[in-house]
């Protein structure tokens, strides 16, 4: 017979198996889709030669060479660099085995008491657990199964390999990874508001977590292991805006202010415009 703590540890096993093949995993989201990035070399009317990479994703990559300088790859076509007619100008992408590539870009005003929403309705209660299926720190909030799940911050969507997946790119860099959704209403390429219904919450509700590409694991041009930090945002609620305790229930607050909090000036006049006409 199997007592209660053999028991408990086979399911951890069990989950922690199933997470190896789970497509809806942080880390799979994470690697960079199949030739999202296209590289090629262009000659200009001064027979000067460019290598361009161009980024067919809607959020920054990061290339990372090994004892050399690296690059930030925003979408659309980037310059490289160039050689000039007639130069010898050492090509840093000449092995093609000396670079990598990373989702982000270096986040240079973070602010950590910047607030974020709840993904539930304005007035809705939920808590969060750890979830213990990823290896990084992630929030998997109380809700039910076909429940809609709302962004917690605006931002532009990234494309994934898998649809049901949802990665939001921040205007300071950070990212938002939606796990665990039943269906994803966004499609790549797409701005997302916060507070609008992104997905369908699946079996294990939606699992959220928050992260940025650290420059501090880039020191001296040397990778030191895991190339992002996660934190724990500050969410609005009935109670102020606050660093969420684990398992206690907080009531959701998703108003003008918070909504409006990444929209330029323009847009704030044209989101309380349309508000004020219904």
């Amino acid at each position: 017979m199997w007592n209660g703590k053999t028991q408990t540890c086979i399911v951890m096993l069990f989950i922690l198996f199933t997470l190896k093949g789970n497509a809806q995993s942080l880390m799979s989201m994470m690697k960079r889709p199949f030739n999202i990035i296209e590289t090629g070399w262009e000659r200009n009317s001064n027979q000067d030669l460019s290598l361009i990479f161009t980024n067919h994703d809607f959020c920054d990559y990061y290339v990372y060479i090994v004892n050399t300088r690296s690059y930030s790859i925003r979408p659309g076509k980037n310059t490289m660099f160039t050689i000039h007619k007639g130069s010898n100008a050492f090509n840093p992408f000449e092995n093609p085995s000396s670079y990598s590539f990373y989702r982000g870009a270096f986040v240079r005003k973070f602010d950590p008491k910047f607030p974020y929403a709840l993904p539930v309705k304005n007035g809705v209660k939920t808590a969060w657990k750890t979830d213990i299926r990823e290896s990084v720190k992630t929030m998997n909030f109380y809700m039910h199964q076909g429940d809609t799940v709302y962004a917690t911050r605006a931002g532009m969507a990234c494309k994934t390999s898998d649809p049901r997946q949802l990665l939001v790119y921040h205007s300071d860099n950070t990212f938002a990874a939606y796990l665990g959704m039943d269906e994803n209403f966004i499609v790549p390429g797409e701005e997302v508001m916060t507070g609008q219904p992104i997905g369908i919450a699946g079996r294990w509700t939606v699992s959220i977590s928050y992260f940025f590409l650290d420059e501090n694991k880039f020191e001296s041009f040397q990778i030191t292991g895991y190339p992002y930090s996660h934190f724990m945002p500050v969410f609005r609620t009935t109670e102020g805006d606050v660093v969420m305790d684990e398992k206690r229930k907080y009531t959701a607050v998703t108003d003008d202010d918070l909504i409006m909090k990444d929209m330029g000036k323009g847009e704030r006049k044209r989101y309380l415009k349309k508000k004020n006409r219904k």
